[in-house]
């Protein structure tokens, strides 16, 4: 597989292809000619499996007569594919070929298309040239969408194609799972809503591309078919030749907890989740959370030990946590958590130099300063935005921390250590009179680890990631006056890696049946759906729970 940042290119695997095209034609009503769109052809993965479909063959029919208009930027693609087709293509099939970028394509074509098929490119904004980000502006608009939801070529590539269908189309595309979950796609999910009756998504429980940390899914939206939404799970990739796949819920109509990834619950267990919802304040009303120090370049200024007395740095030197891998699993980040991975030669000290003239600074802060200019970092943009580019601004030791990330659950603790944070975690000041240790205790239940898998986003590794506002306003059982046995216990269980099944099964007995008196039956109900939704997640259905 050939790919990069820039080129957003993934080839879509023949299996899909080929399980996609017998799909399409073998449930969907086409006419006996219809007019086909492909925007990013590449070097025709699609047209293999619509010409010499080998998975499906003779399992399937294409309609007598088909137009293809292929889009492809890459001349070396479509030199490709016109040798592949030249001499399996019939009399009454069709493929036409547009050597440009699909963007500009766009703007000009005024043909309508019965099928709009595809694996559009995956580019990020910030790869985007000033005229791709003008086309995908205009495209957005063109459609009554807000631009600020551009944060990727494809939803373009999308919004477009829907627009290029005729009153009877099919859009199939091969795209990131974050179409179901993140928040810049909410507004383009009820765009679908609205302009389709029949929705189905394929998701897989693993990897189709695995040199990317990204879950793609199949969608697909028919204009005038039988109305309704689908969800199917399919287990492997090797299981779409029979085809095998696992219908699931139907949530998408959804005003509460509207991700799509909630298909997976049933509407009663949804439901029982928005009582509960409304029963607890979010986690913003106990505490204040902010992210923690940008640097603008975490591998200069943060350094090991060893750093720190080449260049006499120690009046300068912070301890610092970098990054969540470098926090032990627990509920109370110690000095000695600090000193360890110090010890473990990782970089656990943060260069705080002061916002002066470096004239002031010893030989040595400037040699290290120089290292830092000849290497540019004070050309980057937040370093040229700062009075002084070595100066950090924002820095200051919160009470408790909250990793961004998380593999097997999210995690938050204590700061005992009074360590610095940079981005990778967000930093915990507490409001009033609540105290850091409550709110940490109260945060490891099976509710808020719920409702963190369902507003979060996840990524193709299994990583759940939470925005500031998304952990802000996670509902949490919050408990006053936890003891500090209960504190140590807790921690304890963390630290020897206890499995968090048991370490809920702790917890929960103490926040949310003695606390907050619900019943057996209640939390035997939410330990189902966090089952769920976290083997769902990591992609493996047996984890324990």
């Amino acid at each position: 597989m050939i790919s990069n940042k820039e080129n957003g290119a993934y080839y879509t695997p023949s299996l899909l292809a080929d399980f996609i095209v017998f799909h399409l034609f073998d449930k969907y009503d086409f006419s006996n000619s219809i007019n086909v769109l492909e925007p990013s052809s590449g070097d025709g993965n699609f047209f293999d499996s619509m010409f010499s479909n080998t998975t499906f063959k003779g399992r399937f029919k294409l309609p007598k007569n088909i137009t293809i208009d292929a889009i492809e930027k890459d001349k070396e693609e479509i030199e490709i594919s016109k040798k592949k087709n030249k001499k399996r293509l019939l009399a009454s099939q069709k493929i036409n070929y547009f050597n440009e970028d699909y963007l500009e394509f766009n703007k000009k074509n005024k043909k309508k298309f019965d099928l709009v098929i595809g694996n559009p490119p995956y580019i990020k904004s910030n790869y985007l040239t000033k005229k791709q980000i003008e086309s995908c502006e205009a495209i957005h608009k063109g459609a009554n969408l807000s631009p600020k939801s551009i944060k990727n070529i494809w939803t373009s590539f999308l919004i477009s194609g829907v627009q290029s269908l005729n009153e009877n189309g099919v859009i199939c595309f091969v795209l990131p799972a974050e179409l179901l979950q993140v928040i810049y796609a909410k507004e383009l999910r009820g765009y679908l809503r609205d302009n389709f009756q029949k929705i189905e998504i394929f998701a897989f429980n693993e990897l189709i591309f695995p040199d990317i940390e990204q879950d793609v899914i199949i969608l697909i939206c028919a204009k005038k078919q039988t109305p309704g939404v689908s969800f199917y799970h399919v287990d492997k990739l090797e299981d779409l030749k029979e085809p095998t796949y696992v219908e699931e819920n139907s949530n998408i109509h959804r005003q509460t907890l509207d991700k799509w990834t909630n298909y997976i619950l049933l509407d009663k267990e949804l439901k029982f989740l928005d009582t509960l919802k409304t029963r607890f304040l979010p986690i913003k009303n106990y505490c204040r959370a902010e992210v923690g120090i940008v640097t603008a370049a975490n591998d200069y200024f943060i350094v090991d030990k060893e750093i720190v007395e080449k260049y006499k740095l120690q009046n300068i030197a912070k301890p610092i946590l970098q990054k969540g891998s470098l926090m032990p699993s627990t509920n109370n980040f110690t000095k000695v958590d600090q000193k360890n991975i110090s010890k473990r030669g990782k970089p656990a000290f943060f260069l705080r130099f002061e916002d002066v003239n470096q004239k002031s600074f010893s030989k040595e802060a400037k040699e290290y300063l120089k290292i830092g200019e000849d290497r540019l970092i004070d050309q980057r943009y937040k370093c040229k935005l700062r009075n002084n580019w070595y100066f950090v601004p924002s820095v200051w030791v919160s009470e408790g921390i909250f990793t961004k990330r998380s593999n097997l659950f999210p995690r938050m603790a204590m700061n005992e250590a009074k360590s610095y944070v940079t981005d990778a975690f967000y930093r915990i000041r507490m409001k009033d009179e609540n105290k850091v240790s409550d709110l940490v205790f109260s945060f490891y239940n099976t509710l808020t680890l719920i409702f963190a898998e369902l507003e979060g986003r996840y990524y193709g590794g299994g990583v759940l990631e939470l925005t500031p506002n998304e952990y802000k306003n996670l509902s949490i059982p919050y408990c006053k006056k936890i003891k500090q046995s209960q504190l140590e216990k807790l921690d304890n269980m963390l630290r020897t890696k206890v499995g968090i099944k048991d370490v809920l099964r702790y917890t929960d007995e103490i926040i949310l049946k003695d606390y907050y008196k619900m019943s057996n039956e209640e939390i035997a109900q939410l330990k189902t759906i966090h089952a769920k939704l976290v083997t769902r997640r990591l992609k493996n259905r047996k984890l324990g729970f």
